[in-house]
């Protein structure tokens, strides 16, 4: 907001005394009240020539022609050609000082009464497939949002909690607050942190729904229309998997850097069966990976791809083990767009 022109207090005072000032004039007298202490300074002096002089309030309604013949008396003037109204509007002003406060105080609390009131406007960002994104929240959470993902916040955070809705995968660097636990919901899972590191794999279209705890603690709820059926509570360097299909969990203590490579641009195998990988891939790329041969489906991997493309990644899985891969034509559809890219996996030829 820009300071008042000198030339423009008085009008805004004037206003103020004739009841015709805005909200958005309180607002500026305000700030210009605290802006300076000569501003401070210059109201103190001359309430304290009103505080010394005959006046009459009631019913807030201010004699004004008597208190301005009071106070004229005590004030000396610097030149003979001085303008009456100058000294009146000054003093005026005086008399206005405990109205203008008691309206500042009342604009003041209504406002932030109003925006105290104000439901929180929710944003939502997605990440596109073979993209990733990141973002802070306005508590200082840090998230990182996989390939394929969505995350639903709020602008800020009101009431005792911080949720957050997510569909697909994400890293959380929560900001520790005792008081207000951060929470995460996805369709089957709801997890709740105060200040800690973990990440939350929910795809829908996923068979597992995963939470792997880097530092802190967190609780996992599995949750059935909103309706609570267990907990769990992990520790640090633990992975927690819900089977969507038979409703069993485990949690297992593990090398939680494969699960959060991730958001470093990385996929990261310690000895993982083929069927993993794969699901990896799928969900990165948007794809549908088909593996025909039982005899593969075990083939164990230990590898890091580090922002390859899909072709590459297969054809580097195709060299370190007797498998070999296709991708299907894909023909239009009706509407004129394209299914999804599929790939069957199988035996190599001997």
């Amino acid at each position: 907001m820009m300071p008042i022109d000198p030339k423009n207090q008085e009008v805004l005072i004037t206003r103020y005394l004739t009841g015709e000032a805005s909200h958005d004039e309180i607002v500026e007298l305000q700030v210009w009240l605290v802006a300076s202490k000569d501003n401070l300074l210059y109201f103190q002096q001359l309430k304290n020539i009103w505080d010394n002089t005959e006046h009459n309030i009631g019913e807030n309604m201010i004699n004004v022609d008597k208190a301005f013949n009071l106070i004229n008396k005590r004030v000396t003037f610097k030149s003979p050609n001085t303008n009456l109204w100058y000294y009146w509007k000054k003093i005026a002003a005086v008399l206005l000082i405990p109205l203008v406060l008691g309206n500042l105080l009342y604009f003041s609390l209504r406002d932030n009464n109003h925006l105290t009131k104000q439901e929180p406007v929710y944003n939502e960002l997605f990440a596109a497939f073979g993209t990733r994104s990141a973002l802070k929240l306005s508590d200082g959470t840090s998230v990182w949002l996989n390939s394929g993902s969505s995350i639903k916040y709020p602008d800020r955070f009101i009431g005792n909690n911080r949720t957050v809705i997510l569909k697909g995968e994400a890293y959380f660097e929560v900001e520790s607050d005792l008081k207000k636990p951060f929470i995460v919901e996805t369709s089957s899972l709801s997890v709740k942190a105060t200040g800690t590191k973990f990440n939350v794999s929910g795809y829908d279209s996923d068979n597992e729904a995963e939470v792997t705890l880097v530092s802190g603690k967190v609780e996992v709820d599995l949750t059935d229309d909103k309706k609570n059926i267990k907990s769990s509570k992990l520790n640090i360097n633990q992975h927690f998997t819900f089977n969507k299909t038979n409703g069993t969990t485990s949690i297992s203590d593990e090398d939680t850097y494969k699960y959060i490579s991730w958001k470093d641009g990385k996929l990261v195998f310690r000895n993982e069966p083929l069927s993993q990988v794969v699901k990896k891939i799928s969900q990165v790329f948007n794809v549908d990976i088909e593996i025909k041969g039982k005899e593969i489906q075990n083939y164990s991997y230990r590898a890091t791809f580090e922002d390859e493309s899909l072709t590459e990644i297969l054809k580097l899985l195709k060299i370190s083990s007797p498998i070999d891969f296709i991708e299907l034509k894909r023909d239009p559809l009706p509407d004129g767009s394209f299914p999804r890219k599929k790939i069957i996996i199988f035996p190599a030829r001997q």
